[in-house]
């Protein structure tokens, strides 16, 4: 009994913290060696289903993000298992780093504004991608971990941040293979 108790009192410490977001980075003070390497797409939050519709149809994604040699961009390269198929599709993306914005600009994609946030023990970071203008617009947040698993208290605290930010729909990568190789 008591401890269902402490679980209640702990859930609803959870549920009613304030939506605080002291982890967040600005570009040109990303430490690019420290959050260099492999990360694993775990899950996806934006405003509406429509804006996920492009990640539905992934089971599992493995990236890997470098900082280009002598220059202010980071190289992100993913390897991304197709659901239907079980294939994996490779893509990359150049993102410049500015240190006159708090923001990542996506080459290419003048409009689109990357945000990001890390944690304190470095195990995941989520970039935050809005674009308000251009033939679409939208809001998503994207959490990618060290590890291809994601514990129960971390889909919770990605939940409450989409939460937060008034990102109600949310897509978890089945993971239901193994992710490709990067």
């Amino acid at each position: 009994m008591l401890q269902e108790l402490w679980k209640i009192f702990f859930y609803l410490v959870f549920l009613f913290r304030q939506c605080k977001y002291g982890e967040k980075v600005t570009a040109g003070n990303l430490n690019r060696t420290q959050y260099s390497g492999k990360w694993f797409f775990l899950a996806v939050a934006a405003e509406s289903k429509d804006s996920l519709v492009k990640f539905s149809g992934m089971d599992s994604a493995a990236f890997l993000l470098a900082p280009v040699k002598d220059t202010q961009m980071l190289q992100l390269k993913a390897e991304m298992r197709l659901s239907q198929s079980m294939q994996c599709m490779f893509r990359h993306w150049t993102y410049h780093i500015s240190n006159e914005t708090q923001e990542l600009t996506l080459e290419g994609q003048p409009y689109l504004k990357t945000e990001i946030f890390v944690k304190k023990d470095n195990e995941c970071i989520m970039f935050l991608e809005t674009q308000d203008k251009g033939s679409e617009t939208f809001r998503r947040l994207m959490l990618y971990g060290r590890s291809p698993t994601m514990s129960e208290y971390g889909r919770q605290e990605f939940e409450h941040r989409a939460e937060c930010m008034n990102l109600s729909d949310i897509f978890v990568l089945k993971q239901s293979r193994e992710p490709c190789e990067i």
